[in-house]
């Protein structure tokens, strides 16, 4: 492995650049790499085949190693040589992608696992977005009440506590993560599960924040992760390697997070898939964390349309042949669909493909009882050969444009209680309705719920 002072000195020397000339010349390497393996991004096709998965991951070999990774704070380049990432890479290889969170009864593994193994997907989920302080509580509890979830894999992020306002870099940050972090515990004590992982932190997210949020009673390395995201695309700055160091010094499994934007940098999902498993790789080089999401998005914000599905299973394969990370996802509808019919058939859409192409974990949903029906749909994955998962996912994604012809997306971005019901953490009746009506879709096309 690169020692980790040794980024400090590379991001200090290495060649200066531009944000804007990075990105120029991301973006044609990224271009050169994927004509010259001939990925080509196959709408259909949502299961690559092992020849594409290898293309993909040798394409995003040859990125990093020739562009390596921009310094936000420096304006330099952090070179990364391609021996020193298939060194890391066959590392991994050789011990596969392994983690374990939780106490006692509540103790959780999250293990690296390919698209046809019978054990399925941990559920792992929780609430991403912003909470209102009265709604933290209940929604909390609603989740960690439902014994098929493992773990959070994100539990929140408060708007406010009273009128003091979570700003990053400030006492209020501090303040408003430690009241969520005490009402994470309380959640947990009250129903039952006290040695539950908790997964990411949320409202803190700056180096000092993280760190007294995890030095006070509440977090410690069984029930936390710390992200140390790399941005898109392909950037970092001081306080991922400060983070990735607190990691590594605290015991904790870092939260990484390979994410991109298809419709900027990256053309279409054979140039994301790529810039992903260079995400991954370049996460591995600092942060050596045994697990990693994979998290695309277009430029509206959307990561249910097909295009997006496709980059996350292709990178997934790639992961599954030729690195062996625990790679997760989310499997849940996009801000324009979630807590509705469309909603629940994107996120049933994922589950089904995303664990034949090696899902370890997923770690978002639309609602407790949206993530036991993709637990019951991961588990029938399993028991599936790719061709009939494949066909199904396809049925259903035609299914969800066909039903969104005759539908609005949400006008704006909404939370889960406009959903469910705040006092009883129960679905309201018309959310109920979409569920069950998507089951009925599911259980027509084809799959054995």
């Amino acid at each position: 492995m690169i020692p980790l002072i040794d980024f400090q000195q590379r991001a200090l020397n290495g060649p200066v650049m531009k944000a804007d000339e990075f990105d120029i010349a991301f973006s044609m390497k990224l271009r050169a790499v994927v004509k010259k393996h001939n990925i080509k991004y196959q709408p259909e096709k949502l299961i690559v085949d092992d020849e594409t998965a290898d293309a993909i991951f040798q394409a995003a070999v040859e990125l990093l190693a020739e562009v390596g990774l921009f310094h936000l704070n420096t304006f330099r380049v952090v070179q990364i040589s391609q021996d020193e990432i298939l060194t890391y890479v066959d590392e991994r290889k050789c011990n596969p992608g392994k983690a374990v969170f939780g106490q006692g009864d509540d103790e959780m593994t999250i293990a690296f696992r390919e698209g046809s193994d019978s054990r399925a997907p941990t559920l792992y989920v929780g609430v991403a977005g912003v909470i209102k302080e009265d709604e933290f509580v209940p929604l909390m509890t609603a989740f960690a009440k439902e014994k098929r979830i493992k773990g959070f894999g994100i539990s929140g992020g408060i708007d406010k506590v009273g009128d003091l306002v979570p700003r990053a870099g400030t006492l209020s940050e501090v303040e408003c993560g430690l009241w969520e972090q005490q009402k994470l515990q309380e959640v947990l004590n009250s129903v039952g599960r006290p040695g539950m992982n908790l997964g990411l932190l949320c409202t803190a997210s700056t180096v000092a924040a993280t760190m007294q949020c995890v030095d006070s009673s509440f977090r410690r390395p069984h029930n936390t992760q710390v992200g140390v995201h790399v941005h898109p695309e392909l950037k970092i700055d001081w306080d991922r390697l400060l983070l990735a160091n607190y990691c590594e010094s605290k015991g904790i499994v870092p939260w990484q997070s390979a994410t991109t934007l298809l419709g900027l940098l990256c053309r279409d999902g054979a140039d994301a898939a790529v810039a992903m498993v260079a995400s991954m790789l370049a996460h591995m080089s600092f942060a050596r964390g045994p697990m990693c999401n994979v998290f695309p998005t277009d430029m509206a914000g959307n990561w249910g349309d097909r295009s997006v599905i496709w980059s996350a299973t292709a990178a997934m394969r790639a992961s599954e042949r030729n690195i062996r990370l625990a790679t997760g996802s989310g499997t849940v509808g996009d801000y324009r669909w979630i807590g509705t019919r469309l909603g629940v058939l994107q996120a049933a859409a994922m589950a089904l493909v995303y664990t034949k192409c090696g899902l370890s974990y997923t770690w978002l949903a639309g609602s407790p009882q949206e993530a036991v029906l993709m637990d019951d749909i991961m588990n029938i994955a399993t028991k599936m050969e790719n061709e009939e998962v494949e066909k199904l996912a396809n049925t259903i994604l035609l299914k969800i444009d066909t039903l969104a012809e005759g539908n609005e997306p949400h006008p704006e971005i909404i939370t889960y209680m406009h959903f469910l019901d705040i006092e009883s953490g129960k679905p309201k009746p018309e959310y109920q309705q979409d569920i069950d009506q998507a089951k009925a879709d599911l259980i027509k096309i084809g799959v054995p719920l």
